[in-house]
């Protein structure tokens, strides 16, 4: 008997959201199928089933929905998302409100569903939550913002709270890095603008009685498939796996 396919709902259909839908229409997600997308403003380019309107998007009862459009997107909408289903997100910056943080867990324990912040582009978040579990953990990264015909330059040194305050849309994956590791205000980062070169470079480096670990990604944004849409694509097909890894 073939099951029946998970019923997906997404928040934004940009480049990220738009490849998610594209994958399921052309069956490279077996077991997903997009039930309703949520956007700014309606677009019926690619096919897909959008409103602007939550309450018609929550009452195409979605299993997961997939936040795929930014901060504010999560800010504004992730309260009422998780009280009627899970949530996976790529905008873990949101969280940086300390308070929106707080009120997301409460109702994620009252409703007894789960906020997701997926990896995105980078990798190694699996060493960072190993490494924070051992004793003296700490953990610094190094964030390259989208290349640029301006010259090489530091931007910001600090915290990564204070970074996702001043750069919410360049720093996702370090407030996941921080918040997998030793936490926001423990970890140190460096925001730089990389020059006019052909990628931009995403770096950590963890550190704790069990050892260290180092990451290096180096994404390509340009004119190809969007890597936080593969990462969101991975963590779609791992969910529909019998053996899973990670």
């Amino acid at each position: 008997m073939t099951a029946v396919p998970r019923r997906l709902g997404l928040v934004g259909c940009g480049r990220i959201g738009g490849r998610v839908f594209d994958a399921c229409r052309t069956g490279e997600l077996p077991g997903w199928q997009v039930c309703g997308v949520l956007v700014r403003q309606a677009d019926a380019a690619r096919g897909a089933p959008c409103t602007t309107d939550l309450d018609t998007f929550v009452s195409t009862r979605p299993d997961l929905v997939l936040e795929l459009a930014g901060p504010p997107a999560l800010a504004t909408l992730g309260e009422a998302l998780l009280r009627v289903t899970d949530v996976w997100t790529i905008s873990a910056a949101a969280l940086a409100d300390e308070a929106l943080r707080q009120r997301l867990e409460a109702v994620a324990h009252a409703s007894a569903h789960r906020l997701r912040i997926l990896p995105g582009a980078f990798a190694g978040l699996d060493g960072v939550a190993a490494s924070a579990a051992a004793p003296g953990a700490t953990l610094t990264l190094v964030i390259d913002l989208p290349p640029g015909p301006e010259a090489a330059e530091v931007r910001f040194r600090g915290t990564v709270r204070e970074a996702a305050r001043l750069f919410p849309d360049a720093v996702n994956v370090a407030v996941a890095a921080a918040l997998a590791g030793p936490g926001l205000d423990a970890t140190r980062i460096e925001v730089r603008h990389p020059g006019p070169v052909p990628r931009h470079r995403l770096a950590l480096h963890a550190t704790s009685a069990a050892g260290h670990v180092r990451v290096e990604a180096e994404p390509d944004l340009g004119q190809g498939v969007h890597p936080v849409a593969c990462s969101v694509i991975a963590a779609l097909r791992r969910e529909g796996s019998a053996i899973r890894v990670g």
